[in-house]
């Protein structure tokens, strides 16, 4: 029996070594490779099983080797023929072949369908165990693969949770999460981000001369993984396209970086990755173990800015479940660039979702960001939530911004993003009189109407398949607005790759609501040109924040009408109109990531001219006289209390010269500042500095604006 197994093993290692061609002409060739074995698919649903090997849809897939056909299935996307061992997958099976048939190596035993490529299983697939990873040595040949692995990003993590050491230094049980990808050629973007074969880490002193622990590789891709474990080997915000290993687990039980277990002190953390073909990458990062309480929350969610019933401001969000939550920081800046922490957790307590202001500067785009802070006898603080804009005027024109892009898995992978204020800061310089609202997706979901909106802008980046762009449940949401007459801009560079994907509810969504087909993704143009309505408009986009590597172009359906090109002639942008009785609801969506969108003064033209599309009043586009008053006005200074910068918003109807001077507790004259306004609404501010350009004390201090024979008083407390 001992001979008989033993016998049995040879002839099986003798079969994984013996070289195949590959199942495509020319099969004595080498092609392309855009996914490797047991690669994350979907959101950690499963291993990849093969070799993916693109093909055009209808190209003839070859038999690697003589054999009996054992199996195969016609239907679906994932229709398959099995051939020996080997089985050929997204692949329509040759008619002319039946069980039991015999077919010579490079018989066309089928044709690719619309996925446009081969999935190899060596040893079965969907008929079958699949057991090799067919790019081995001595396995698919010939395979020259002269490129080296990469793990550009590595963090470090509590054990067992996505809780992120923020700074070099760590504590405790610590998990190592790396990102690493493989490049088998550079035909294409794709090849460039494949899977890992084999990765592992070590722990080494701190002038990396002694390993102190490891190398583990607990990964490495020679037999196809249970998918029941896949949770232990990929960390949350892998994908398809993303691979993060979590490399202290192994497959079947977590694992840990023992701090405790060391003095504290310096230490160097290696990430080692390598591909088939023995090309090796290392990482090295130095890490300083400690004692004291090190990890930061994580970063509040922020879900909604904007006025409450009682036309105050209100911020509300979702908090992290840290367990010695002490409360939240919040940093508001005018610029976007200069940023002063006004409110902490003496006030934004752990309890707190939500707060409102009293005395919030009208007329004045701000925007708003959020942190989370721990009891820790040093206080860790969070990295920052997203940021949102918001610009308060009660009798404005009523603009929301939703924020529906989730994914940080494409071109930009940072936790969170500023692109709300793009969108605000454009409306707000296009529209003087206007009140904006910022919201997440989520908490439109969660029910808050879009009825009293008189615009909605939301957008969804690259979002894509894989975090759909928009539900069934958002598209109710949309549907519902625009019947009620509501003005709508989309704007996505994966809405049409997504929806026309989709089922019957999206593909009805996508061209009866909104207007659209689907032509492609990738427009291979990166200028945009107005017409009709848009017309003399030009811009570029797509290189900041992120690159928009993707972006999609259509035609019109139904009522579908061309607003914006691609300077190719591919349609970037096409608008609707939803007609319900006398109510016209109107949505534009464009193919592109608007924020990417180069040039202020461009965004501005362009939110000008959407709003003329929308039939809504603006004023002139960076002209400060268009906001016009009818007699003088001044807010209150704002913020009060202040720190870095106090100002107040002034309304005058006629264009003339203002003194602003600043007076401390005494009566002395500290600073002072003239100005010639222009008639309409102005913002003019003090930095806290006295005439020497020395920031002043805390306390009390007087403002008074002197100007049209009028006098203001302010008085104003700073907390430095």
């Amino acid at each position: 029996m001992i001979h008989r197994l033993l016998f049995l093993f040879l002839i099986l290692t003798m079969a994984l070594r013996a070289e195949f061609p590959w199942p495509l002409a020319p099969m004595d060739e080498q092609h392309r490779v855009s996914a490797t074995f047991d690669e994350c698919r979907e959101n950690r649903d499963h291993f990849h099983s093969g070799t993916d090997i693109p093909l055009a849809q209808g190209g003839a897939v070859l038999s690697i080797e003589s054999g009996q056909v054992t199996g195969f299935d016609p239907n679906g996307i994932n229709a398959w023929i099995r051939v020996g061992r080997y089985a050929y997958v997204h692949v329509t099976p040759n008619p002319a072949l039946s069980v039991g048939n015999y077919v010579n190596q490079g018989d066309v035993v089928g044709w690719t369908n619309d996925q446009n490529h081969i999935h190899l299983n060596d040893g079965g697939g969907a008929s079958g165990y699949s057991y090799a990873n067919s790019l081995r040595t001595n396995g698919i040949a010939p395979f020259e693969d002269p490129y080296h692995p990469r793990s550009p990003i590595i963090s470090f993590r509590q054990d067992g949770t996505d809780t992120r050491f923020t700074g070099s230094e760590i504590s405790g049980r610590v998990d190592i999460w790396a990102q690493a990808s493989d490049t088998t050629d550079t035909w294409s973007s794709i090849d460039m981000n494949n899977g890992v074969y084999k990765i592992g880490w070590a722990l080494y002193s701190s002038d990396t001369s002694a390993v102190l622990e490891g190398p583990y590789f607990h990964f490495q891709a020679d037999n196809l993984y249970n998918s029941n474990y896949i949770n232990n080997l990929y960390a949350p915000g892998s994908s398809t396209s993303t691979y993060i290993h979590i490399l202290t687990n192994s497959i079947y039980a977590n694992g840990s970086l023992d701090c405790d277990g060391y003095d504290p002190g310096e230490y160097v953390v290696a990430v080692m990755s390598a591909d088939t073909r023995n090309n090796w990458d290392t990482t090295y990062v130095s890490v300083t173990f400690t004692d004291e309480d090190l990890v930061a929350p994580e970063p509040p969610v922020f879900q909604f800015a904007g006025l409450n019933d009682a036309g105050e401001m209100t911020l509300k969000w979702e908090p992290p479940t840290a367990a010695d939550l002490a409360g939240y920081n919040l940093y508001y800046s005018f610029d976007g660039n200069n940023w002063t922490n006004n409110l902490g957790p003496e006030t934004l307590t752990a309890e707190m979702s939500s707060y409102t202001f009293s005395g919030f500067p009208s007329n004045s785009y701000i925007h708003l960001k959020l942190t989370a802070v721990d009891a820790a006898p040093i206080p860790n603080e969070s990295d920052f939530s997203d940021t949102y804009g918001v610009k308060m005027n009660l009798t404005g024109t009523n603009v929301m911004v939703v924020d529906g892009f989730d994914r940080t898995t494409g071109s930009w992978t940072a936790a969170s993003h500023h692109f709300n204020t793009i969108f605000g800061k454009a409306i707000s310089d296009a529209i003087p009189d206007v009140n904006i609202a910022a919201a997440s997706n989520e908490w439109i979901l969660a029910g808050q109407a879009l009825e009293d909106c008189d615009a909605v802008m939301w957008f969804v980046g690259d979002e894509s398949r894989d975090d759909e762009t928009f539900s069934v449940a958002e598209q109710t949401i949309i549907q519902n607005y625009l019947t009620g007459g509501g003005n709508l801009f989309l704007s996505g560079s994966e809405i049409g790759y997504d929806l026309s994907a989709g089922d019957a509810t999206d593909q009805a969504f996508f061209s009866q609501w909104l207007g659209l087909n689907y032509t492609g993704d990738a427009s291979g143009n990166y200028s945009l040109t107005g017409l009709s309505l848009f017309d003399g408009f030009s811009a570029t986009y797509g290189s900041q924040p992120y690159e928009d590597d993707w972006p999609d172009y259509f035609t019109t359906a139904g009522t579908g009408q061309v607003y914006i090109d691609y300077g190719n002639g591919f349609h970037a942008g096409i608008g609707n109109a939803i007609v319900n009785g006398e109510l016209t609801g109107k949505v534009l969506t464009v193919g592109f990531a608007w924020e990417t969108m180069a040039h202020a003064a461009t965004r501005t033209d362009f939110m000008t001219r959407l709003f003329d599309y929308f039939d809504t009043p603006v004023g002139i586009a960076g002209d400060e006289n268009a906001a016009t008053a009818a007699e003088y006005s001044l807010s209150p200074t704002y913020p009060n209390p202040g720190n870095a910068q106090v100002a107040v918003d002034i309304s005058t109807p006629n264009a003339g010269r203002f003194n602003l001077e600043i007076f401390d507790i005494s009566g002395r004259l500290i600073w002072e500042q003239g100005y010639d306004l222009t008639r309409g609404r102005h913002q003019i501010s003090w930095q806290t500095r006295n005439e020497h350009g020395a920031e002043v004390s805390s306390g009390i201090y007087l403002m008074k604006i002197q100007g049209m024979n009028q006098n203001w008083f302010r008085k104003v407390t700073l907390i430095k």
